[in-house]
């Protein structure tokens, strides 16, 4: 499993998840007034902190992970480094103040710059298939799904429709990339057909399937559809590093 990256499917899954639950909690503070909301940003800050514990396995030396921080001017790791440090300050600003409203915006607002600057950190050159913006797509939606499907079990806040909303464009948008690689170069169409045929992508699909169905009106099933939710985005981001195809196929694997 050493080829699909699993400490950064763990990271980058998790730490969007409590980016799409800060900002969707973030809106709550502001539409709702005065609810108590320490709570919630403490799980926020424990999904995150478990995201980092992740992260820490891609290193050699994990403690000494803070050299990556030598070429912040060049490098999109060194920044995303920076954003998720930021965002874990601006988490813990508003737990402290119980939800105030100027720093559960600054965490609204540090979510999003992460979430940005993961998305450059992540569309590799050598990788012509996701060497644009794709990743940021892929990881905006996953705010998106993983904080409407969450954000009940932070605040009770019905969020049903935006949950079904983002999960179409999520599996339209897994289902169109194919498509399109395959009418590009080789390493594209190599991309295309790898993730035709993986399970990941096809079980993560099935997953988003399953979590629209449990958000459909009826009874009380937020925990399952979080939980599926949550598999679906594991599973496609499995496919993400796992099943993408690197130039590097044609020179004979040098790294």
């Amino acid at each position: 499993m050493e080829e699909y990256q699993l400490p950064l499917v763990i990271f980058t899954s998790l730490s969007q998840t409590a980016a799409g639950m800060a900002i969707f909690l973030a809106w709550r503070r502001w539409a709702a007034g005065n609810r108590p909301q320490r709570k919630g940003w403490l799980v926020i800050g424990i999904i995150l902190l478990i995201s980092l514990i992740g992260a820490s396995f891609h290193l050699s030396y994990p403690f000494q992970g803070y050299y990556a921080l030598i070429n912040i001017k060049q490098a999109w790791l060194s920044r995303e480094i920076v954003a998720v440090g930021a965002f874990a300050v601006a988490i813990a600003a508003a737990f402290l103040s119980n939800g105030h409203k100027l720093a559960v915006l600054a965490a609204a607002l540090f979510a999003m710059v992460l979430v940005i600057v993961q998305g450059m950190t992540y569309a590799a050159p050598a990788i012509t298939a996701i060497a644009n913006g794709l990743p940021m797509v892929y990881y905006l939606l996953t705010v998106w799904v993983m904080g409407a499907a969450c954000i009940p079990l932070l605040d009770e806040v019905p969020s049903s429709s935006l949950l079904r909303q983002g999960i179409l464009l999520f599996v339209l948008s897994l289902i169109i990339a194919p498509l399109i690689w395959s009418s590009g170069g080789t390493i594209m169409q190599m991309t295309a057909w790898k993730w035709s045929s993986s399970l990941f992508f096809w079980g993560s699909i099935l997953c988003f399937i399953l979590t629209y169905f449990l958000s459909l009106p009826g009874k009380n099933r937020v925990p399952m559809a979080a939980t599926a939710a949550l598999a679906a985005v594991l599973l496609s981001r499995l496919a993400f590093f796992g099943d993408t195809i690197s130039s590097i196929v044609n020179i004979g694997h040098p790294y």
